[in-house]
């Protein structure tokens, strides 16, 4: 999902944490966002 967000309102990686962290509080859905070392591990991984 982390990537898909990141791709529709190109965002970098460290503001998009951010970014799903202000949804999910304002939602009110008790989750946190993946770290962007994580997300960045994610793209490296999909890429090979």
């Amino acid at each position: 999902m982390a990537l898909m967000v990141k791709g529709i309102f190109k965002l970098p990686l460290r503001g998009l944490e951010g970014f799903l962290n202000s949804i999910f509080m304002l939602i009110n859905v008790p989750l946190k966002s993946p770290t962007y070392t994580c997300i960045s591990n994610a793209i490296g991984n999909r890429k090979s």
